[in-house]
């Protein structure tokens, strides 16, 4: 199998059916980041590296305070190519310096429900026909609830988000009639939206210290 989509591996598509998320529950979460898939080598559910992501997708929470590491990316143990698949997102990520004290808050979850292989930019096709409708109002619900969350999300899956306004008659409440020069932020209810770069570009590494002052200003607020 090559190029961008569902990842082969059956154990893999189980975890995600069973939890279509990472971290904490994104219902209990005070801080979603919202990407686009979650993405992985295609042989690592062939190595013994396997049996850190099926802890971590178990329980991610006591992942990060065991292992003192946010994701299974971030270990010494990790025996493929750093600079693919979902390692670039992570590694970023790990730069923002949040202890394992932030797991519980902390949520990641994707516009598709199943793990992916390869990279969605040389297929968006396939990467649209992958999308549950179910899924994309489950996180419809969770911008509505007032759970006091806020969410992070690149511009490129806001850009995901309009499509699906006019496709699925989802996500209506966003507006993302804004100007293209202008960040996008909203509140919603008492959740806030707002637009970063996404953790896989070098761009992201001029918002770390903003994003880091964001996370801790709202947990200290909610």
């Amino acid at each position: 199998m090559s190029g961008f989509d569902i990842h082969p591996s059956y154990e893999m598509k189980q975890l995600f059916n069973e939890k279509p998320f990472q971290g904490q529950d994104p219902k209990k979460a005070k801080i979603i980041f919202l990407s686009s898939d979650a993405n992985y080598s295609e042989k690592v559910s062939d190595n013994e590296f396997f049996k850190y992501l099926l802890e971590y997708q178990k329980d991610s929470i006591n992942f990060w305070k065991k292992h003192q590491c946010h994701h299974p990316f971030m270990m010494e143990e990790y025996p493929f190519n750093r600079t693919v698949d979902g390692v670039p997102f992570h590694r970023n990520f790990s730069k923002l310096a949040l202890s394992a004290e932030h797991a519980e808050f902390i949520s990641f979850i994707e516009l598709l429900d199943i793990p992916t292989i390869g990279n969605k930019s040389e297929n968006k096709k396939r990467f649209y026909e992958l999308v549950s409708v179910e899924h994309l109002r489950n996180i419809e619900n969770l911008m509505l609830n007032n759970n006091g969350t806020i969410f992070f999300i690149s511009k490129g899956v806001l850009k995901d988000l309009k499509k699906f306004q006019k496709i699925y008659n989802v996500f209506s409440f966003l507006n993302l009639t804004s100007s293209p020069n202008q960040r996008f932020s909203q509140e919603i209810n008492k959740n806030f939206v707002l637009e970063i770069y996404h953790f896989s570009s070098y761009q992201i590494h001029s918002q770390l210290e903003e994003i880091r002052m964001r996370i801790d200003n709202w947990l200290n607020c909610n």
